[in-house]
């Protein structure tokens, strides 16, 4: 069976010679890994590798409010393509992924899903998904950039990738359903339309056994990377995980 460990470790400083670029890449966070967070640690070396590699088409699996894709529109010229399930995506105990508490239903965004979970000492525990109806992609709108991006709005396993060229994209970022499975689904769809040249990224990927025993989307970003390694293999020029990141960073052939 194969194993992460055949997968090399990269430090962030060499970030740019691995994209083929003098420009230094950003300063390691100094949070550990294990008290990561996108928006806060991983973003700087999304938008450098963005801004660096300049993809015209860029395509992304998982929406959620759209600061991934905000990171791209705001550090490249490309259009984006990004999938996100219109209802948003929900754990296998059938628990949403993404919410945010509120005061009652009335306190909710307009157009948001808003259920009730019964009361606690604080009140009623009412919630509206951060990752369905309008919330999908609210932060790239909201800065103007809704014109560069063509929302797709279905579960990523039932796109049809029919319509676009096998060298159609310039880059692609996997970070969409977190289940080993669903994540394979969208990795060969990723590189069944990604350019030779081309970058792929994928989110929630730490191969630090800690990590993956403590985050279930790192355990089934991990887990469908294992699985599928024999494919990557032969269509990638290179593979590394970024150290310290939560990225997994591939250059096809």
């Amino acid at each position: 069976m194969t194993s992460l460990l055949e997968i090399p470790r990269k430090p962030l400083g060499q970030l740019g010679a691995i994209v083929g670029h003098d420009s230094p890449p950003p300063a390691p966070s100094e949070h550990p890994l294990d008290a990561w967070q996108m928006e806060r640690d991983d973003a700087p070396i999304f938008a450098y590798l963005y801004r660096q590699f300049q993809p015209r088409r860029h395509l992304e699996f998982g929406t959620w409010q759209g600061f991934g894709a905000t990171l791209c529109l705001e550090n490249s010229p490309a259009t984006v393509w990004t999938i996100n399930l219109p209802d948003g995506e929900t754990k296998p105990d059938g628990t949403w992924a993404y919410g945010h508490r509120v005061l009652d239903a009335s306190s909710a965004p307009p157009g948001a899903i808003v259920a009730d979970h019964g009361h606690d000492a604080a009140g009623p525990r009412t919630y509206h998904r951060t990752d369905a109806a309008s919330y999908i992609g609210r932060i790239y709108r909201e800065k103007g950039l809704g014109h560069r991006v063509c929302q797709i709005l279905c579960d990523s396993r039932d796109w049809d990738t029919a319509a676009y060229p096998a060298d159609f994209f310039d880059s692609v970022l996997v970070d969409g359903g977190h289940a080993a499975d669903v994540m394979i689904s969208d990795t060969r769809k990723a590189l069944s339309v990604l350019r030779p040249g081309g970058m792929i990224l994928w989110h929630d990927f730490c191969p630090r056994p800690d990590i993956r025993e403590r985050f279930d989307s790192a355990r089934g970003v991990c887990a469908g990377i294992e699985q599928i390694l024999p494919e990557l293999a032969p269509q990638l020029a290179t593979l590394c995980w970024i150290d310290p990141s939560w990225i997994l960073l591939g250059l096809k052939k």
